[in-house]
């Protein structure tokens, strides 16, 4: 099964807030902040510049100009964003974002491993890092940057890291190991729909029907159709005999996904 961008989470870099920074970082930190010294009267005002601040800024204006599909205002708050700190992680990843996505693949690549260099113990570095390698086909280095990512206690999404790590070593493909992902995603987060119909997708070539049953429409409660999950949910009524059902899922494909092979 090639590699699905809809399956695959999409990265997403938060800019916003300030990062704990350590003493050997600060060492590194590129113009954080330059001023003047301290004023000797009112009129003396300190000229601080925050470059940081400034940077995130401009690379959150890129993100923004990304989504909207204007890549060369993207680029120029980008490359900005890095030349004002081109130390902060987040920065790096977002101009690794974006080379990924004019197709710059190396490049790409260079700005997310430096990332992860300027924040070992970061697991939105480690995450973002292995989402982008599952999107080249490197599914082995990739959970090593997933399991990397979960190493960081203090990262909230680790709901998100394993549904990744999962839908990456689906590619392997490993259902075993993908199985023992989603299960865990759904643990921390039992609304991960895209885990539940993983999982409903794996109990199906299980032949566990019975449970990719439970799975699937506990997914259906939650998402909207996918040509995935109507291909599964088509499959399911077959089995049982709901031809109804069958049917109705018949329609919406060929309305939605005409010339679709049926293969999940």
């Amino acid at each position: 099964m090639s590699l699905n961008k809809g399956l695959l989470v999409a990265l997403v870099v938060l800019l916003s807030g300030c990062q704990t920074v350590n003493k050997s970082q600060e060492a590194n930190q590129p113009k954080e902040k330059i001023s003047q010294t301290s004023p000797t009267s009112m009129y003396d005002m300190p000229n601080v510049v925050d470059y940081e601040k400034a940077a995130r800024l401009n690379a959150e204006l890129g993100m923004g100009y990304l989504t909207q599909g204007n890549y060369v205002r993207a680029k120029s708050k980008l490359v900005k964003a890095v030349e004002m700190a081109p130390n902060v992680a987040d920065v790096n990843q977002a101009y690794g974002y974006y080379l990924e996505k004019v197709g710059e693949f190396v490049e790409a690549e260079k700005f997310y491993a430096k990332a992860v260099r300027l924040d070992s113990k970061n697991g939105k570095s480690h995450n973002n890092y292995g989402a982008f390698l599952c999107r080249q086909g490197r599914y082995q280095e990739a959970e090593k940057e997933f399991l990397l990512a979960l190493e960081d206690l203090t990262y909230s999404k680790t709901a998100e890291v394993l549904e990744n790590a999962g839908l990456c070593i689906m590619q392997v493909p490993n259902l075993a190991k993908a199985e023992n992902y989603f299960e865990r995603a759904l643990k921390h987060d039992p609304n991960r729909y895209q885990s539940l119909l993983e999982l409903a997708v794996i109990k199906f070539k299980n032949n566990d029907y019975q449970r990719a049953q439970s799975y699937y429409s506990t997914y259906t409660k939650l998402a909207a159709p996918t040509k995935r999950s109507l291909l599964l949910g088509l499959k399911l009524a077959e089995l049982s005999g709901e031809k109804d059902k069958e049917a109705s899922i018949q329609l919406m494909l060929n309305a939605q996904y005409p010339n679709t092979l049926r293969n999940l």
